[in-house]
């Protein structure tokens, strides 16, 4: 039987590539789409890819154990997501330069819903990534997630990707 870490390098040299574009949405965005995401099939051994949704509930089940009410960094972080007021500000700051209609409020983030729109939000500024592996973006925006604008260049972010990557893993077994 082929190595998990090995048939994932496969999968991703066989063309399983997402392809990151700005849009100026006047409405949440859609999140990053892998070009398939059911399975490749190598001998014996079949590959899933990950899809949007499994990162999302990694991350949350990695900052809140999937709890929705989850208050934690002595108050500041609110939600399933972790959410810090300052993400709401961002969330809300690019919503009003793309003319949304809305905004969101600190109370929104005890929403599932309403935090997993503000993470996608804040996902699709990244204009890091065209050509990018989805587990290579989705390892960018988890580790800016946890460690702001620069994130990925932090070792200190390391080891909450590690989790995440995990727990992925772990969901596509």
């Amino acid at each position: 039987m082929m190595n998990r870490k090995l048939i994932v390098g496969l999968a991703v040299v066989l063309g399983v590539t997402q392809c990151h574009k700005k849009d100026t949405p006047s409405t949440p965005l859609v999140s990053p789409i892998v070009s398939d995401t059911t399975s490749y099939p190598i001998g014996y051994d079949t590959v899933l890819t990950p899809t949007w949704n499994d990162f999302v509930n990694a991350v949350i089940f990695v900052e809140s154990s999937g709890r929705d009410s989850v208050v934690g960094d002595n108050g500041k972080a609110v939600g399933c997501l972790q959410i810090h007021p300052i993400m709401v500000r961002e969330v809300n700051r690019k919503l009003k330069k793309w003319n949304a209609p809305y905004t969101y409020t600190l109370e929104d983030r005890y929403s599932r819903a309403k935090s997993i729109e503000m993470f996608n939000i804040i996902s699709e500024e990244y204009h890091c990534c065209e050509g990018y592996t989805f587990m290579e973006y989705a390892e960018i925006v988890a580790r800016r997630w946890n460690g702001g604008g620069r994130g990925e260049r932090k070792s200190a972010t390391l080891p909450y990707w590690e989790k995440i990557h995990a727990h992925l893993d772990a969901s596509m077994k």
